[in-house]
């Protein structure tokens, strides 16, 4: 894993450097991913592998609109262990996950009040 989680010069290739673009996403997805993460800790909690396996989906797309591709490849680790019913497995990535979450996400409110 890199030192930087946000590939800011990679999401704004992407988007054509559309600098407005990029401001509204980073906005949807630093508040939408806290939300969805909370809810996948609480399928966790609950033993639900279904909803579990729907919310890494749904993580994983979302990140990789953002290019944190860290981020993509936990939640895909997450959706697959889920997929496959080892709710177990989910929990110990959604463990990492929460934590580089959390550092990509202050690089990104970073990029946001620099630009």
């Amino acid at each position: 894993m890199t030192d930087m989680l946000f590939d800011s010069q990679r999401f704004l290739q992407s988007l054509a450097d559309d600098h407005e673009l990029a401001m509204e996403l980073l906005v949807a997805f630093v508040e939408d991913s806290s939300e969805r993460s909370l809810s996948l800790k609480q399928a966790l909690e609950s033993g639900d592998s279904c909803t579990a396996m729907k919310l890494a989906h749904s993580l994983k797309g979302m990140c990789g609109v953002v290019r944190a591709s860290a981020l993509v490849d936990l939640s895909f680790l997450m959706e697959d262990a889920a997929k496959k019913g080892d709710l177990d497995k989910v929990r110990e990535q959604y463990g990492i996950f929460a934590g580089v979450l959390e550092k990509a996400l202050g690089e990104m409110r970073q990029f946001m009040n620099a630009e």
